[in-house]
């Protein structure tokens, strides 16, 4: 059976194969109990501290036999690094969509709402998002990335009426929102980059065979 980090429970050194908040190579942590039974609401916890043997960085988790928080560095193992190709200012609020995650799925998915409201501005001059998505919907755009725009259009409108459920309280669609912010750009940017790259080699080479 895999070591886990909450199957930790002595001060021996342990190997734990984990995803690297810094350089997010998975491999085998070299693993130590540091503190056991810290007062405080997260139960029976303990701290544990971790090397990565990729890049030599530590990292600290609490720990219980339940949970596993990250306390530093203080950031999400499980949000996708930016497209290379993401516009700078949606990028830095992309990031700071991810820094709040663990800590608050209703900010991180407002910042996402706010980077994809941003990023449709890129292509469409219409001044409301729904207007913008309905542009979009006329390129090669898949639908199902449409329809997800259009998901959250519909949330975000919601969040923001009292009454109305609030699906921003939730971590899994918060993640969401951060990958569907990535694939947005490698289809509207990425994609078309390479296709432009192509041509242009191809359209080179046949000039010069003239």
């Amino acid at each position: 059976m895999e070591l886990k980090l909450k199957d930790i429970g002595n001060s021996n050194g342990h190997t734990v194969n984990l995803n690297c908040p810094y350089c997010h190579s998975f491999c085998g942590f070299s693993c130590l109990l540091i503190l056991s039974k810290i007062p405080s609401s997260f139960d029976s916890n303990r701290l544990i501290k971790g090397i990565c043997p990729a890049c030599n960085k530590t990292a600290l988790w609490l720990v219980n036999s339940e949970k596993e928080l990250l306390l530093f560095p203080d950031v999400p193992t499980s949000t996708p690094e930016p497209n290379t190709d993401m516009p700078e200012d949606i990028k830095q609020i992309y990031l700071e969509a991810c820094k709040v995650l663990n800590y608050s799925p209703r900010a991180s998915a407002a910042l996402s709402r706010l980077a994809i409201d941003k990023l449709t501005m890129s292509f469409s001059k219409k001044n409301t998002l729904n207007d913008r998505i309905k542009d979009m919907a006329s390129t090669d755009l898949p639908e199902k990335i449409i329809k997800s725009l259009n998901i959250v259009r519909v949330v975000g409108n919601n969040a923001v009426h009292p009454g109305k459920i609030d699906l921003t309280d939730d971590e899994s669609l918060a993640s969401s929102l951060l990958e569907l912010i990535n694939i947005i750009v490698e289809k509207c940017i990425s994609e078309p980059k390479k296709v432009n790259d192509i041509y242009n080699k191809i359209s080179s080479k046949k000039k010069k065979s003239k």
